[in-house]
């Protein structure tokens, strides 16, 4: 009863599921602002890849984008505190010589949030 849209690719939702799983998108689904009204989200500034990861998070699938980097802004920009949690311990798993300063500098960036915290 819902659509997210990300560039040209549209994901058909549920609100009830995605109210569940961020406050945000409660909070717009239920409003009587555009995106309540027109039961539609918009989320422009990612990959449909990434959205279409934290959708199937939302819907109870297993995580296994591999992009947790990108996934991570999106799950603290949408108060999704478990995906926090998991992309940020996906992040240290992945840690290598070559990615190091990336990761160190995106936790960084999110440490205030406290399930990055505890990592």
């Amino acid at each position: 009863d819902c659509t997210v849209t990300c560039g040209s690719s549209e994901f058909q939702c549920h609100r009830a599921v995605l109210a569940e799983a961020s406050a945000v998108w409660r909070i717009a689904l239920e409003s009587s602002f555009r995106e309540g009204s027109d039961a539609k989200l918009s989320i422009d500034d990612a990959e449909p890849g990434v959205v279409e990861a934290v959708l199937k998070y939302a819907y109870g699938c297993a995580f296994d984008f591999g992009d947790a980097i990108v996934a991570l802004g999106l799950a603290h920009r949408f108060e999704m505190s478990s995906l926090v949690a998991l992309c940020a311990q996906q992040m240290l798993e992945d840690v290598t010589a070559e990615n190091v300063a990336e990761i160190a500098s995106t936790l960084n960036v999110y440490l205030q949030h406290e399930e990055v915290a505890k990592v």
